[in-house]
């Protein structure tokens, strides 16, 4: 009487359950590349809209003073913006703002947006000037395309 009760009862055998994580190991493997590249291209956005943002920022400070602003990645209440996110805490870049080689400060400013993370493009920081100069280290070689950078 119980022995026909049993056989009713079925449940995955385990060439199923290998071949669903076959599947499942299959679309991980196609999906996992494109979404850290994705992810790295969000970051870059980010990284190249700090910079513009504290360029912006630069230049009303210049309106206001006739004179750009130095700001380093030290200072906690920096005149200019110094982190590409919401908080400095979760930003891809740390942002610094110096004057531009062989320049014054009161002449020309540059802000470099420094890489918090690893790019797989092997980028370091993205720059701009307040000339409109953009450029960006690729693997510590600077790159004034903005095909590549920008």
């Amino acid at each position: 009487m119980h022995a026909h009760a049993h056989s009713s009862e079925r449940g995955f055998t385990l060439i199923e359950l290998m071949i669903t994580v076959a599947i499942v190991a299959i679309l991980a493997a196609v999906a996992y590349p494109s979404f850290t590249e994705q992810i790295a291209r969000s970051r870059r956005s980010e990284c190249r809209s700090g910079a513009l943002a504290t360029m912006q920022q630069q230049e009303r400070y210049f309106g206001q003073y006739n004179t750009y602003v130095v700001a380093s990645v030290a200072p906690a209440a920096a005149v200019v913006k110094n982190f590409s996110g919401d908080n400095a805490t979760n930003s891809a870049c740390y942002i610094a703002s110096s004057a531009c080689a062989g320049r014054t400060i009161a002449e020309c400013v540059q802000v470099q947006a420094n890489v918090l993370y690893k790019d797989p493009h092997k980028i370091d920081y993205f720059t701009v000037t307040s000339e409109g100069v953009r450029e960006c280290s690729v693997n510590g070689a600077v790159v004034s395309s903005d095909a590549k950078c920008w």
